[in-house]
């Protein structure tokens, strides 16, 4: 196997996760941000594939992050709060985008056309997102537990 059927089998099971993840999330928010994630790696996999066949396609970043600030915005803490029994499955989700910008880091080296290496380094940069909004979830899934609300504790300028 080369470097591109690794990445687009990497790339399909993402997908699949994603889409498992919507399926049990608990609120329309999530699922839609579970969904667009299956959506951008169905994206990355059709890129690979073309990479494979010596195209180099043109790439359009992902607006995954964008589109979820907008859905975060609409969250009530009971979203947060149901959610939160979904935390292992996010956590998962972490270490699938990792692996998955590690291999695609390592794999750089192997690649000799600067093109090819350009649209890699484009689809890692698009994994970095999506973990950091993973990331984020996880940090907004944790903070209605563990977030203290209280001016005792609270951080208040200097009079």
């Amino acid at each position: 196997m080369d470097i591109f059927d690794i990445a687009m089998e990497m790339e399909r099971e993402g997908a699949r996760f994603y889409r498992d993840l919507a399926a049990k999330a608990t609120t329309k928010g999530f699922i839609n941000i579970f969904t667009m994630l299956a959506e951008d790696e169905i994206k990355h996999e059709k890129i690979f594939a073309m990479l494979k066949k010596g195209t180099v396609p043109k790439m359009d970043a992902t607006r995954v992050s964008d589109n979820a600030k907008a859905v975060f915005k609409e969250f009530k803490k009971e979203d947060f709060i149901n959610e939160n029994k979904q935390m292992a499955l996010y956590e998962r989700a972490l270490e699938v985008e990792l692996k998955a910008i590690e291999y695609y880091s390592e794999q750089l080296e192997e690649v000799s056309s600067k093109e090819i290496k350009k649209a890699i380094e484009a689809i890692i940069t698009e994994e970095r997102r999506h973990y950091d909004l993973l990331d984020d979830i996880i940090v907004m899934l944790e903070r209605p537990a563990s977030w203290v609300e209280n001016a005792e504790f609270g951080v208040r300028p200097e009079y």
